[in-house]
């Protein structure tokens, strides 16, 4: 440790280990639009509780007025109006993943398609040379294996709804169109699952809004209409 130099001699170890034992682990935020309140207890056992405690009050005041300013911007203050929210977020979260899977089928039949037309006009080839073969019987029996291929490719083919067989280019951009509106769908999939995380902080503070008069009280500006917030019981 002495090697490392003086700030690793064993004694400012011992230091810094020891100011570390006072510190308090504070929650790590969920969502720059919405913060759970802190539960004082769950984050303090040791060290300077009093001064935490002052310091968690104001944070969740804060909170608060950020959860109302939520509520109040997106017109959500009737807790029906902001669980039917929830609702269509959950909603658009599961078609996301419904469209996601449905794309990903068809860009797996897609990249099938492609490998047998592929295949399918090698084989084409080798049947269109026998018109120039000397010995087309000869030919055919030495080829044998690609005409059975090609039968058996053109069946699958058609089985997939492929009547007609698509150049190589058309597939390829059939493909890539795929998978430009899977990554999209994803992305949008990801952006609605970080809105529903930050719902489901304000529906935790949303309840703690209605339980706690005293902290609507602190939060309403003093210049403003009365507001309505109601929940069914």
């Amino acid at each position: 440790m002495k090697s490392l130099g003086s700030y690793y001699t064993e004694e400012n170890v011992r230091i810094h280990l020891a100011k570390n034992r006072s510190k308090v682990k504070t929650p790590k935020h969920l969502s720059r639009e919405a913060r759970l309140y802190i539960n004082i207890s769950t984050y303090v056992t040791t060290g300077n509780r009093e001064g935490f405690e002052h310091w968690a009050k104001l944070n969740n005041l804060k909170e608060a007025a950020r959860t109302f300013n939520y509520l109040s911007e997106n017109n959500l203050l009737n807790y029906e109006d902001f669980r039917q929210h929830v609702s269509d977020v959950d909603a658009s979260v599961k078609a996301a993943d419904q469209r996601i899977a449905h794309i990903t089928s068809e860009l797996s039949t897609q990249k099938v398609i492609q490998k047998h037309c592929d295949s399918y006009r090698l084989c084409r080839k080798v049947i269109e040379d026998c018109k120039s073969a000397k010995n087309p019987k000869e030919y055919r029996s030495k080829h044998l294996a690609e005409y059975q291929l090609h039968d058996s490719l053109k069946k699958e083919l058609q089985d997939l709804g492929v009547t007609k067989i698509p150049s190589s280019e058309k597939i390829q951009k059939r493909i890539e169109n795929l998978e430009s509106e899977q990554a999209a769908t994803v992305r949008e999939k990801q952006k609605l699952q970080k809105k529903q995380k930050t719902l489901d902080i304000i529906q935790q503070n949303f309840s703690v809004l209605l339980d706690a008069p005293e902290i609507n009280s602190d939060l309403l500006p003093a210049k403003r209409e009365p507001v309505s917030v109601t929940r069914d019981k």
